[in-house]
């Protein structure tokens, strides 16, 4: 309802107001909703770093126990060794010098496959631990970035 001028009445302009409050309205509810889907996301994250640790920290007590257990056998198999070799060695000199070869190869043996074990053990720990940590800052990005395509998208459309 303009008059000749071109001048907009009173109800006009609140009506245009009235409008543009319930458009800034709606705006305002999507960006909440928005914000609310990056802290559902960060609280996924924080979720599976901290199930990721709890992982890593069973592995890595599985692999101390592991560890401690082939240690002892490693010493076992040690202590063997060194009995038959001192009761080789009594019988027949020249047997005793073979036995007691055999004896310490296998300990020798005993202790490295130990060794290696437990570092197989503690890399996969490590790894366990080096997979996860890239998590957080990827949601946040992916997070921050949405948040500035949709902004965009929508100064875009109006």
């Amino acid at each position: 309802m303009s008059d000749e001028n071109g001048s907009r009445s009173a109800d006009e302009i609140r009506e245009d107001i009235d409008h543009t409050r319930d458009e800034l309205a709606n705006t305002v509810e999507a960006l909440t909703a928005r914000a609310d889907v990056k802290t559902r996301a960060t609280e996924k994250a924080h979720q599976v770093q901290d199930t990721a640790r709890t992982k890593a920290q069973e592995v890595q007590g599985a692999a101390r126990v592991k560890a401690q257990e082939l240690k002892a056998k490693a010493g076992e198999v040690q202590q063997t060794a060194k009995v038959q070799a001192v009761a080789a060695k009594t019988a027949v000199t020249e047997q005793s010098k073979v036995t007691g070869e055999q004896a310490r190869a296998k300990a020798g043996q005993a202790r490295v496959i130990a060794t290696e074990k437990a570092h197989v053990a503690q890399e996969a720990v490590q790894q366990q631990h080096r997979e996860r940590p890239w998590l957080i800052p990827a949601v946040g990005g992916a997070a921050a970035f949405l948040t500035g395509l949709f902004v965009w998208l929508r100064r875009r459309g109006n």
